[in-house]
């Protein structure tokens, strides 16, 4: 080989190993990001932050933790599941979806489908009210040239009639 194809070759393997390694660490901060996110954080505060948007110095030692747990060959399940079972599911960002905790991921969509169908509900008797009742006769499309008959339906329809005849006269 010549000079110049031993350069070649030597840049492409070192951008192939570059490339390979920042892969590598890319993948394992999504690991960590994923493991991140499906845990709160358990610090002196309280602050109820799930663990990747926590800022305090607790919540910097347990991403520490964590990065040696996942070095060290543990999956995040693992991880997870050692949590949880040292705080409690409580430690979780999101209820499971088994048993009793299942309830948390149904009420609200179910109070959202029970809260817009009692909307529909009173919306309608709201636009039911409005609708004249009073007896007199639906004009048609064909009749609305034709006056309606207001004698006699209402106390404020015989007023209004007293006041036009008083302006023709």
């Amino acid at each position: 080989m010549t000079r110049r194809s031993q350069k070649i070759v030597l840049v492409f393997v070192a951008v192939l190993f570059m490339a390979v390694a920042s892969a590598g660490s890319a993948s394992a901060g999504a690991i960590l990001a994923d493991l991140e996110n499906a845990l709160m954080c358990k610090c002196d505060d309280k602050c109820g932050k799930v663990l990747e948007n926590c800022t305090c110095s607790t919540a910097d030692k347990t991403r520490k933790k964590f990065s040696k747990m996942l070095e060290s060959g543990l999956t995040v399940e693992q991880i997870i599941k050692q949590q949880v079972e040292e705080h409690g599911e409580t430690i979780l960002s999101a209820p499971t979806k088994k048993g009793f905790n299942l309830t948390a991921w149904i009420i609200p969509f179910g109070a959202i489908l029970i809260g817009g169908l009692g909307l529909r509900r009173l919306l309608g008797v709201w636009v039911k009210k409005k609708l004249p009742d009073d007896g007199m006769a639906e004009v048609s499309d064909a009749d609305s040239s034709k006056p309606t008959d207001t004698t006699g339906s209402s106390k404020y329809s015989n007023r209004l009639q007293d006041e036009l005849n008083r302006l023709e006269t």
